[in-house]
Order: C-alpha cells, then sequence, then structure tokens
C-alpha cells in the first residue's frame, strides 16, 4: 500500500534579485509564490514583477466549480475544477485558495489535494505543504498549477471541507493566460470566486448496534490499544471509502469523508467507513474498563456506546470461515501461502510439520518504540508483553517475541511443532493472561 503523495514544485524558483526580467517572469511557470488568489489581503499577478498582465480583461475568463454544486458536507471531499477560457493566448495556470467566509484575509478553510502531477499545495510562508501540514503560524494554504502541460487549461484537484460545519466558505482563484513568448507582455489574468454554504443537516444521526464493537480479525466484543476494531451500527457514514487517497504522506487518517471516531476522547485512525460499518484503528491509552466510543458524521454523533477494554486483545488473521470456524491464513519462508485450503483462494498447502511460518495478527500490546497509531509504521518495533502461541495443546516456538510491522499488524515467525499429525488445530495466542478466540483454526499436513 502505497503511503506517499507527489507534492512537488516542478520549476525553482529565484532566490536571488534577477536584473533580467524575463527570466523572473518563466520562474513562474512553476506557478508564482503564496498570495496571488485575488482573496482579500491578496494580490494577482496582474502586476510588475509577476506576469505583469492585464485583469479581467474581455474577451476571457476564470471558472471554478465544485462536483458538490454551492454546497458542502462538512469533512465531505469534493472534487474542484478550475478552468481559463482565452481562445487567443497559449498557455494557461492558476492559483486558488479556501476561505472562511467569518475571515477571508486568514482563515485557511479545508485542505486541498492534489490528485496529479500539475497541481501542489503551498503554505503561506512559500514551502511545499509538509504531510503534517502548513501548521498554526502559517495556516492558510494555495493550491496552483506546476508547470506540467500548460497547454491545458483546465486544472483538477481535491478540496475537503473542515469537519465540523463553519459557515460559508469562499473559494478564490486567479487564472493566467499567456502567450507563452517569455515576456511580460501579453498576458491575461481573470479572477473569480466561489461561495460555497454548509448543507442542511437533518440525516439520521449514527447508531453503533448492541453488541456492535469488535475486534475486526475475529469478531469478538471489546478493545484494547492498537487493535484493528469493526463498529457495527446504521447510518455511520454516507458512502462507502477505505483510506487510500486520505493518507498524507506518513500520516494516517483520523477523519474519512467526514466521519471521525473517538475512542475515550481519543481520535482514532480509520480504515473503511460505510453506512453499516466502520473499521478503525484503535488510540494508544493506558486505561482499561468501561470506556465510551462516539461515531460522528454531517449528521450528528451517535450516543456514547460503552465497551470493555483491556490491555490486550489478540487475535489472529484469520479472513475466512467455514462452518463456524475461522481459518488463520499464514506466510511460509519461501512466500507460499499456507492455511486451510478451500476457504482462501490464495492459499496453495496447508502448514508443514517443523516448517517456520509467518502468523499476523492485532492486538498484542505495547511495543518499543511505540508508534503513534495514526502514523505510518517504521522498521519492526518489538512487541514488549511476553506471548505464548499454541497449536491445540502443542506451545510452539518462534524467533523473537514479535514485531509491528504495519499499523496495528503483528508478525510472528512461528515454528509449526514436528510433532503434529495431520488436521486443523485451534491457534491460540496467551497474552497478559488473555487468550485469543477459540474458533480460530490453522491446517498442518505433513
Amino acid at each position: 500500500m502505497m503511503f506517499s503523495r507527489q507534492e512537488k514544485i516542478l520549476a525553482a524558483k529565484s532566490v536571488a534579485v534577477l536584473s533580467v526580467i524575463p527570466v523572473l517572469i518563466y520562474a513562474y511557470a512553476g506557478g508564482p509564490d503564496p498570495r496571488h488568489t485575488g482573496a482579500p489581503g491578496d494580490q494577482t499577478c496582474a502586476r510588475s514583477g509577476c506576469h505583469a498582465g492585464t485583469l479581467n480583461p474581455p474577451g476571457g475568463s476564470v471558472t471554478i466549480s465544485a462536483s458538490g454544486g454551492t454546497s458542502y458536507v462538512p469533512g465531505q471531499r469534493q472534487r474542484i475544477t478550475v478552468t481559463i477560457n482565452d481562445a487567443a493566448q497559449q498557455v494557461f495556470g492558476f492559483q486558488a485558495t479556501a476561505r472562511l467566509e467569518s475571515n477571508l484575509t486568514g482563515g485557511q478553510a479545508g485542505t486541498f489535494t492534489p490528485i496529479d502531477n500539475r497541481t501542489a499545495v503551498l503554505c503561506d510562508d512559500g514551502r511545499v505543504r509538509p504531510a503534517a501540514g502548513c501548521g498554526a503560524q502559517f495556516p492558510v494554504e494555495f493550491i496552483q498549477h506546476t508547470g506540467v502541460n500548460l497547454a491545458q487549461n483546465t486544472f483538477s484537484f481535491d478540496w475537503t471541507p473542515p469537519a465540523t460545519n463553519v459557515g460559508n466558505v469562499r473559494l478564490y482563484v486567479a487564472g493566467n493566460a499567456a502567450n507563452g513568448n517569455n515576456t511580460a507582455s501579453g498576458d491575461r489574468i481573470y479572477t473569480t470566486s466561489l461561495t460555497l454554504t454548509p448543507a442542511a443537516a437533518g440525516g439520521p444521526r449514527p447508531t453503533i448496534a448492541q453488541g456492535g464493537v469488535t475486534d475486526a480479525f475475529n469478531f469478538v466484543g471489546g478493545i484494547a490499544s492498537n487493535t484493528w476494531t469493526a463498529i457495527f451500527g446504521e447510518n455511520l457514514a454516507s458512502v462507502t471509502k477505505t483510506w487510500d487517497d486520505a493518507v498524507q504522506g506518513t500520516r494516517l487518517p483520523t477523519t474519512l469523508e467526514g466521519v471521525s471516531v473517538s475512542v475515550n476522547n481519543r481520535p482514532a485512525t480509520i480504515f473503511f467507513v460505510s453506512p453499516g460499518q466502520i473499521n478503525i484503528l484503535t488510540p494508544n491509552d493506558d486505561a482499561t474498563g468501561d470506556v465510551a466510543i462516539v461515531v460522528r458524521n454531517a449528521n450528528g454523533e451517535s450516543t456514547p456506546f460503552t465497551v470493555r477494554k483491556t490491555a490486550v486483545k489478540p487475535a489472529f488473521y484469520a479472513p475466512f470461515g467455514s462452518e463456524g470456524r475461522l481459518f488463520v491464513t499464514a506466510v511460509a519462508l519461501d512466500g507460499t501461502l499456507v492455511g486451510k485450503v478451500g476457504t482462501d483462494s490464495r492459499v496453495r498447502r496447508a502448514a508443514r510439520p517443523g516448517e517456520v511460518i509467518l502468523v499476523f495478527g492485532t492486538g498484542f500490546g505495547p511495543t518499543n518504540p511505540v508508534v503513534p497509531t495514526d502514523q505510518v509504521v517504521s522498521g519492526a518495533p518489538a512487541v514488549t508483553t511476553p506471548v505464548r502461541i499454541r497449536f491445540g495443546e502443542t506451545v510452539a516456538s518462534f524467533a523473537g517475541t514479535g514485531n509491528l510491522v504495519a499499523a496495528g499488524l503483528y508478525q510472528f515467525n512461528v515454528t509449526v511443532p514436528a510433532t503434529l499429525a495431520n488436521g486443523d488445530y485451534p491457534l491460540i495466542a496467551e497474552v497478559a493472561g488473555i487468550s485469543s478466540a477459540s474458533n480460530v483454526f490453522i491446517s498442518v499436513q505433513r
């Protein structure tokens, strides 16, 4: 799974005082400096030292449209399209910003996301926006052309509104229609804006079903820190979506399509949303006992759902079942997927006595070092709580202590006991006095 996104300015900007104006003008093929959108507090490139063109002359225009029309749903991503129209010109560019109507000069509204290499996002201080965002000191961001395919006069990108209703939002854009002669003469600058109003709520609030919070691997009730967890209910989200295009660099999303989840008043990482199910990674928290889970979306928040939280909650990756049993899919050292043939189409054979297999799970407790649950895992932090793994009643050995290899996903390199006869065996993990589900099996075949 790719967690990186190219946000790179393709044409360098000059940092020295240049005496030859055409060279300075050419540098803006990669996009202007911030604050050239025509918004309050901004200027445009219709001035000396930029494109020095005419502002809003007859014969051309710039338009901006949103896939949501003239409204937005808090937290729900929209596709924005900017089009510069001027039949007499050869190359085109733009810069846009989103502002709170309550603070049009400095009130940033939502976030921009490039969908191709033709656009990039800058912070108010001129930096390409880092994965963690522009920060409180320079909160306003700008999306603009990068210098790629400037002969095309249409640019598209995504905009995600704030997660809550912030009142009206205004999108400002300045479009440049240039003649491509690399001088200050003959270019034309057009400006416009689009006001988006918050969509009226009124749909049913999200509801978590009774018994509707389980681990996402074996579906046993309860939660633990750093554990993939499934939430079942009604009206949880208005769409079905995974986090695939919501991951920013090494940062994992805690809001997806306007949906957020808190666990014991801490934000959870969200992998999947749908009307009837949400999959989250529970945040790290030392608390145990009864804690509250709340789902929030554009229609409001759920009644707090009380669930029992334990220090650990081991569960093996067992994606398919048969006759009340779940079957583990593991990986042999040669890369072959092993498990119960016929349950998972990817499985090629059963595990063999004496061989080392890689088994995966969630909920196995703290690691050293601790990895924030909203960040991509780097390296393979070791599990700090002792783990025992059994094939039925036979204890297996494994290398090391187990490792966290991806967000919420633990790996154990287990040696299948050489004494086992052919058959299906319960695969049980025991951690800090808590056992994994008893209906999870692995197949063994000599």
